[in-house]
Order: C-alpha cells, then sequence, then structure tokens
C-alpha cells in the first residue's frame, strides 16, 4: 500500500499533469478556432454571391493573385477598388453594350448610368464596321492595332499600383496581349474578366445591379419611352434591363493584327 506522502506527491504529479495539458489544449484553441473558421469562410464563399459581405472580402483576397475573376467575381472586386478598363473599340462598343460605369453608389437604384469615373476605355486594336453584302450582316473591317495602347492607359491610370480589370469583348484574344503589354509596363494590380465585356454584361446592368431575370425577353424598340418594354415581362419596370443573349464568345478575327 501507498504511504500518505507517496499518495500526495503522485496526486501533485497527476494535477500538475492535467493542468500543463490544459494549458497545451488551450494555447492550440485558437489556432484551431482561426482553421476552422477559414474553413467556414470557404464553404460559405463557394455558396454565397455578391452583395454579401463576407463573400466579397473573401473573393478580394484571391485577388490579383488568381489572374483571371469572373462576372460574379468581377463584381466583388469592383467594390474593393477594382477599376474596369474597356479594351473594345468605339464602334464595336456602339454595336452592342457599355461597360457599367454608374455615378454614386454602384448596384442603387439611385446610381447614375455612364455617369461615374472609373471605367475607362482605351482600344487595343482598332476598326471600323461595316455591312457586308456576301454575309448580309454588318462586320468589321481595317484593323489597326493602337501603337499608343499603353501610354493612353498611363495617362487614365498613371498609379502602376491601381486595381485594374482588363475587358475585351469575350476575354481571349485582345486581353491576353493587353495583360502582357500592362504587365511589361509596370502594372502590379492586373485582373482578367473570363468572357470580357460580354459575360459582364450579361450579369449586370448599367447601374451595376443583377441581371437574375428568368425566361427570355426581347426589346421593343417601337416603345416611347426612356426605358424599353420588354415582351414576356408584364411591363415591369425593374425588367426594363433585361435582354436576350447569344453565345459570348466573339468569332471577329482580331488576331489578324495582334503580336504573335
Amino acid at each position: 500500500p501507498h504511504t500518505p506522502a507517496r499518495v500526495f506527491t503522485m496526486f501533485t504529479m497527476t494535477s500538475r499533469t492535467l493542468s500543463n495539458t490544459a494549458q497545451m489544449k488551450s494555447a492550440r484553441a485558437p489556432t484551431r478556432r482561426a482553421s476552422s473558421r477559414a474553413a467556414v469562410v470557404r464553404v460559405r464563399a463557394a455558396q454565397a454571391l455578391w452583395p454579401d459581405e463576407e463573400y466579397i472580402d473573401f473573393v478580394a483576397s484571391q485577388f490579383p493573385d488568381a489572374g483571371v475573376a469572373t462576372a460574379e467575381q468581377a463584381r466583388c472586386l469592383y467594390d474593393r477598388g477594382f477599376d474596369i478598363l474597356d479594351i473594345r473599340c468605339a464602334a464595336e462598343i456602339d454595336a452592342t453594350e457599355k461597360m457599367p460605369n454608374p455615378g454614386g453608389q454602384a448596384g442603387s437604384i439611385g446610381a447614375r448610368p455612364n455617369q461615374g469615373t472609373r471605367t475607362k476605355v482605351v482600344p487595343l486594336v482598332n476598326a471600323a464596321r461595316r455591312y457586308d453584302a456576301e454575309k448580309g450582316e454588318k462586320v468589321y473591317v481595317d484593323f489597326v492595332m493602337n501603337a499608343d495602347f499603353v501610354q493612353q492607359v498611363a495617362k487614365v491610370f498613371p498609379d502602376k499600383e491601381q486595381k485594374i480589370m482588363v475587358a475585351c469583348s469575350d476575354g481571349r484574344k485582345r486581353a491576353l496581349v493587353a495583360l502582357d503589354a500592362l504587365d511589361e509596363a509596370g502594372y502590379v494590380n492586373l485582373v482578367a474578366i473570363k468572357g470580357g465585356a460580354n459575360a459582364f454584361n450579361r450579369d449586370w446592368d448599367s447601374k451595376m445591379r443583377r441581371r437574375n431575370l428568368v425566361g427570355e425577353f426581347k426589346q421593343n424598340y417601337l416603345h416611347t419611352g426612356d426605358s424599353p418594354q420588354l415582351h414576356g415581362t408584364g411591363s415591369q419596370f425593374q425588367k426594363a434591363d433585361a435582354q436576350t443573349y447569344g453565345s459570348i464568345l466573339d468569332e471577329t478575327a482580331w488576331e489578324t493584327c495582334l503580336p504573335q
């Protein structure tokens, strides 16, 4: 049998061991909680969309390192200081749709379309648009590479650390060339928009609000008001910005004048 002194010694040693174990667990707890929270954020981010603030912060933490942002991610980056560089030519923008450039609070009802300062247009390739009798439609012709592209970008974005999202029509041929040129010129916070202006404008309207309507819509150009009415929408004002879109891919041969 153990003597009282032996029992006391064993009890003391056991108490110290339990205390040390508790301290170790306590020390590890913050790390475990931080890791657990990071995992929860990742899971939520995978399920969330703009304007969820936690999702926006998560997306912002991935860029510019991730390089290419979806239209959803690009909208989040816009809220975290990334401006837009539209590198399409004037004839192209006139024939399709401008990238959103709202004045006031983007995404709000009071935002003012096309009155902002955060979307800049500097064409990488200039072209004209003319009717082709053989094809029975208008096509782009007279492609000319903009030799002053980088210098013109430097005028609208003089800070080489400015956060910039680059968009051509579909985020392929011209966007890659533009990104390489700007990277070589010293810009460090560059992101390409996947699908370019075609994809971004499909998801976001001129006030940077989501176009999330279900169904097929087409514009009625005979309407005389400021906002087009749309067949199949019930003539509701909130649906007046919905349109039917085709493929986001641009089959124009822009590469004919791009560096190889």
